[in-house]
């Protein structure tokens, strides 16, 4: 991150242990430029396609942007009718709008009256209630989170999971689900505090605990320099064993 144009000195280490320096001249960000109240600008990014032939693969970088968002993954969700599975991918998501759980969800669960979790303030209560959609998708569904996961992701995950709807590949997320808001304070700083609790469908606490994913992957350096995606390869090997 920095002054776009500018260059940055960046060490690596080649697959034969020698470091070598490279000089990186920084660009803007992909994505859709997109700003939500005091926090500073998201680039929002969505991405979905057919992996392995028949299995959906749906990957977007925080929860943020809702108009874009929320119409492309349900398109998503509708092209992959017919698909032997889906994986979402929130690696690296650090969360966003935490209403938006709820209108995804409903995509992948048909039943009524069923919520992802439950935010308790000092005043009331208020669930997260999963709303179907006409041609919810029925069959397996694979989250992928690591440590970088947070806030809405693992409302999202943690939520499915605590449903029994979709099985969590990766490592555990970030443990910081607390809905807050962000205030910004006459030096220009951003203040951001919680707003209560949070537990998800199933009674786990995410705060400070994480998503314990079902099977847990880690990236090996020889994962890597293979150009393997280890948690990925579970969740697509998982699908395929579902009948």
């Amino acid at each position: 991150r920095g002054q776009i144009g500018r260059g940055v000195a960046v060490t690596f280490l080649t697959d034969n242990d020698e470091e070598i320096q490279l000089d990186i001249s920084r660009v803007e960000q992909s994505g859709r430029w997109y700003v939500l109240g005091h926090l500073p600008p998201f680039y929002v990014e969505f991405e979905s396609h057919l992996i392995s032939d028949d299995i959906g693969y749906i990957h977007f970088n925080c929860f943020m942007d809702p108009v874009k968002v929320m119409p492309a993954f349900g398109e998503a969700i509708k092209s992959f009718a017919d698909a032997k599975g889906i994986i979402i991918d929130v690696r690296g998501n650090p969360g966003g709008i935490g209403a938006m759980t709820m209108g995804m969800a409903g995509w992948l669960v048909a039943e009524r009256d069923l919520y992802l979790g439950t935010l308790y303030t000092r005043d009331s209560d208020f669930k997260f209630i999963v709303n179907p959609r006409v041609g919810a998708y029925a069959g397996p569904v694979a989250v992928l989170v690591d440590g970088l996961s947070g806030s809405a992701s693992e409302i999202f995950s943690g939520g499915l999971k605590g449903l029994g709807r979709a099985r969590i590949f990766g490592s555990r997320t970030a443990g910081a689900a607390l809905p807050a808001a962000v205030e910004k304070l006459p030096n220009g700083d951003g203040f951001m505090y919680a707003l209560g609790n949070y537990v998800a469908a199933g009674g786990d606490v995410l705060e400070g605990n994480g998503v314990i994913p079902d099977v847990e992957v880690y990236p090996t350096r020889e994962a890597l320099l293979e150009g393997r995606d280890l948690a990925l390869e579970a969740a697509i090997d998982w699908i395929h064993t579902q009948p």
